[in-house]
């Protein structure tokens, strides 16, 4: 199966600037931003925000290298939901490498969706381990560049 970002990432799901400083309001802050754009339903925020909180109860999902991943599957969600959110000045999501995270990209997904969740996850992780695009995507101005630089890295990766 192969994966196109685009087709699940657009520019109401890209944010830019993270007021929040812990990780619970950060999270919750990109619920909030997903409800507002009609991309979740506002009933299922507290089902959601605690599924992903026990995910990284698990272990972090701040992987290293100023990213993070949290996700979650639920049956209360029906596709695929991402949301790209860049901090240039970095916020503490307890990263694995005691480093600020300035990528985070949630994923949330049907539980029914293993296989594609998995996928999903891992394409993401091979697109934001290059360290040279995790630099140029932390210094976007705009939804529209984080935007061309997601599509033109994911082409340089297939």
């Amino acid at each position: 199966m192969d994966i196109n970002i685009i087709d699940y990432l657009d520019k109401d799901s890209v944010v830019l600037g993270i007021p929040q400083k812990s990780k619970r309001n950060i999270l919750s802050f990109f619920l909030d931003h997903l409800i507002q754009k009609k991309k979740i339903n506002k009933k299922n925020k507290s089902e959601i925000l605690k599924s992903i909180f026990q995910r990284e109860e698990m272990g972090s999902t701040a992987i290293g290298g100023c990213v993070a991943f949290p996700h979650a599957r639920l049956g209360c969600v029906k596709k695929i939901v991402l949301c790209l959110a860049i901090s240039h000045q970095g916020v503490d999501f307890d990263s694995l490498d005691d480093e600020k995270v300035n990528v985070i990209m949630l994923l949330i997904s049907n539980q029914k969706e293993a296989g594609l969740h998995l996928k999903m996850l891992a394409f993401l992780a091979r697109i934001l381990r290059d360290k040279s695009f995790v630099r140029q995507l932390k210094n976007v101005k705009s939804q529209e560049e984080a935007l061309g630089l997601m599509n033109k890295q994911q082409q340089a990766v297939r």
